[in-house]
């Protein structure tokens, strides 16, 4: 049996552009873009909904699965890690020391913060 949680947040990322070492992404909450060109659209996905004060479970889908991509138990925590290369050249999971100082998320576009209605619809 299949454990089907709907009461997470659910963000969408869309590749958008490509040079010779990265991909960067879009991220895509209640049908609006709100990060534009973002290294890690995990970690960049949810601090947006950590920002507007939301806590809980969140999910990352794109547009081509019929499942999520990551679940995020808890977006506040998850909101505050980062991937970095060490010196093997793997990357490797660990706390952002930079979250939290400056802005939220490079490549922001605008304030596309959703009314307090939409705001509380965890289903987009």
């Amino acid at each position: 049996m299949i454990n089907r949680n709907t009461n997470a947040f659910r963000f969408y990322i869309v590749p958008t552009k490509r040079d010779r070492r990265r991909q960067l992404y879009s991220v895509i909450f209640n049908g609006k873009i709100v990060i534009d060109q973002t290294l890690l659209p995990s970690a960049a996905g949810c601090r947006y909904l950590a920002s507007m004060g939301l806590t809980g479970r969140a999910e990352m889908w794109d547009f081509s699965r019929s499942y999520a991509r990551m679940v995020f138990p808890d977006l506040v925590k998850a909101a505050g890690m980062t991937v970095k290369e060490n010196g093997t050249g793997r990357p490797e999971v660990r706390i952002d020391r930079e979250y939290g100082q400056g802005p939220i998320h490079e490549g922001f576009v605008g304030d596309n913060h959703p009314r307090r209605q939409e705001r509380l619809s965890v289903n987009a």
